[in-house]
């Protein structure tokens, strides 16, 4: 039997030790750098990595032709850490350029170097490092720009940090302010801002640089994780420039006729686009306090009233297309009229019975005339046109509310109503579904929804297009020609013709006096003015709708039909709108 010494004991005892430790030892060598790496990592990348968040940049709202409505400033605060420029003696390493090489930077010569981008003196920041040395934040400069930012980062201060301040801008002031809308201090809270906030918001992306123990920036070691993609830019239908002219004839209206307020509309005949909403006393996004909060919103596509007469043409052309009369069709008129018991209505002037032409009618604005007419008609296909018009239903033109107005069914109408709606009572539209119905009228009976937002075009330049609902042919194309022949009498032989006649332009229109529910069931003992009409007749180009609202001075009616005139003409000069040509032909009036 072998025997092993005492020393042999040992050895062996002390090479299985050795063993065994070695085991121990790759084993947890093993378990670190394979089983828990990964945990380990993150671990140890949450202690000395430091994610910084990239912000991304909200779109621009611009124009058709790109003029910017809206866009953001990007600003930047700059601070430093007052404690950590006393480490090391005050020095630090950085790469330079010229040398090729690391070079030593004091804390003295960086602040040399970023007094000269910021404008902030050397002796201000030693200063504020040595009034609290222990301090660990303090600002440098505070809203500096892009380009100062990407010089001060290029210092590579470890102990200089930069902060995001981006600010929403508004360059045009209260130009498309409605429309536009603005944001608070919790996001966009009206217009365009908030209606197109998913085309406009950005992706903020992320990067990361290491720290030593002392807390600051290891030289290098920035890595973007997270690329930020900013936010897409909405483009408008409106033009800048005609709707800073709108919002200026319809603001000189009210204010000339100390109105509640004024509403003016210029849309493109052929497409619906929009190309002016004006509204007084129009909102500045970048001031919302100096507004009168009640005309914040766009009340163009949220404050429907009754329309009045304006609506005849929408009845003379439902007659037409139906068949029921024609332009020269003769009605024995009377001023006042009683169609059965309890049902009474009377035109806005004394007159004996007077055989009107439906444009007769049309141009004396008979209240009579075009109820005797339009009773033609069963109350239910007349409905069936004013929807086909548009009338009680939203559009979609692109803002976050845009009201119906009021179109009751049939069945609910009253007596009074059958009759009262052929004239523009006892239903009501925005001014944008009235200028619409007449779009309709100019573009050959077929009325494209309106339209106010075009597109969104992201970061990548991908564009995607709104849907403002498919184009309704309301009329046939001959019976939108022969409205457009009694609305251009209206324009050059009507009571009016002297306030929107322009030299070389063949206008029509018609005028519209409506009086609004006083929201106690009965109606206000003041009117709402309007004018609505198109030009050039020959071929036209452009829908304009004015409406005053409740004026204490002065005609409404010359006031409504003074601002069509003045858009008319800023619309010829804006779009270069070429004269008329053709002749215009007088329709009876009389029979």
């Amino acid at each position: 039997m072998l025997r092993l010494s005492a020393g042999s004991w040992r050895r062996m005892i002390a090479v299985l030790v050795v063993v065994g430790c070695a085991v121990a030892f790759a084993l947890r060598l093993f378990d670190i750098q394979v089983v828990s790496a990964a945990g380990l990592n993150e671990d140890a990348a949450g202690k000395r990595a430091v994610p910084v968040t990239i912000p991304s940049l909200r779109g621009d709202i611009v124009d058709r032709d790109g003029a910017i409505l809206a866009t953001t400033d990007e600003r930047y605060d700059v601070q430093f850490s007052p404690k950590n420029t006393r480490l090391n003696e005050g020095k630090f390493v950085r790469y330079s350029e010229e040398s090729g090489d690391w070079v030593e930077v004091t804390a003295a010569q960086a602040f040399e170097e970023i007094a000269e981008i910021t404008g902030t003196s050397a002796k201000k920041l030693q200063k504020i490092v040595d009034e609290d040395p222990k301090s660990d934040f303090a600002y440098i400069k505070r809203s500096v720009d892009l380009a100062s930012l990407n010089r001060l980062k290029a210092l590579n201060v470890p102990w200089m940090t930069f902060e995001s301040n981006h600010a929403r801008s508004y360059p045009n002031g209260a130009v498309g302010g409605n429309l536009v809308g603005f944001s608070g201090t919790d996001g966009p809270l009206a217009g365009v801002e908030l209606s197109q906030n998913d085309c406009l918001v950005g992706t903020d992306g992320e990067e990361r640089y290491e720290r030593g123990a002392d807390g600051v920036e290891l030289p290098g070691s920035m890595v973007v994780t997270q690329r930020a993609v900013d936010g897409g830019t909405v483009t408008l239908t409106i033009a800048r420039d005609l709707q800073y002219e709108a919002q200026q004839i319809i603001n000189g209206q009210v204010d000339a006729t100390l109105a509640e307020y004024g509403y003016l509309t210029i849309m493109d005949a052929k497409t619906g686009e929009l190309l002016a909403v004006a509204e007084d006393g129009s909102v500045d996004p970048g001031d919302i306090d100096a507004s009168d909060p009640e005309k914040r919103e766009a009340r163009s596509f949220t404050s429907p009233y009754e329309p009045g007469s304006t609506f005849k043409t929408l009845m003379a052309a439902a007659l037409i297309d139906q068949g029921k009369a024609t332009p020269r069709s003769v009605n024995a008129t009377p001023d006042h009229w009683q169609p059965e018991p309890n049902v009474q209505f009377q035109d806005w002037f004394s007159h004996g019975t007077t055989d009107w032409t439906l444009t007769g009618v049309l141009v004396y604005s008979s209240n009579v005339g075009i109820s005797m007419f339009g009773s033609r008609l069963s109350a239910d296909t007349r409905y069936e046109y004013l929807k086909r018009f548009g009338i009680g239903e939203s559009t979609h033109a692109g803002l976050p509310a845009e009201d119906s107005g009021m179109l009751y069914p049939v069945a609910e109408w009253d007596r009074q109503t059958n009759y009262t709606t052929m004239f523009g009572q006892g239903l009501s539209s925005t001014i944008v579904q009235t200028a619409s119905a007449y779009q309709a009228i100019a573009n050959g009976g077929v009325r494209i929804p309106p339209s106010l937002v075009k597109s969104c075009t992201s970061a990548d330049g991908a564009v995607t297009t709104l849907d403002h609902g498919a184009p309704v042919t309301v009329v046939s194309k001959d019976a939108a020609g022969q409205v457009r022949d009694m609305l251009e009498t209206i324009g050059k032989d009507g009571l009016v013709s002297q306030w929107v006649k322009i030299p070389g332009y063949r206008i029509g229109g018609k005028t519209g006096t409506a009086q609004q529910s006083n929201g106690r069931g009965g109606y206000r003992p003041d009117y709402v003015y309007s004018f609505a009409g198109m030009l050039p007749m020959d071929d036209p180009q452009v829908v304009i709708v004015a409406s005053i609202a409740f004026p204490k001075r002065g005609d409404g009616t010359v006031a409504a039909t003074t601002a069509f005139h003045d858009a008319a003409e800023s619309a010829i000069r804006s779009l270069h709108i070429p004269p008329s040509r053709g002749k215009y032909t007088k329709l009876p009036i009389e029979g």
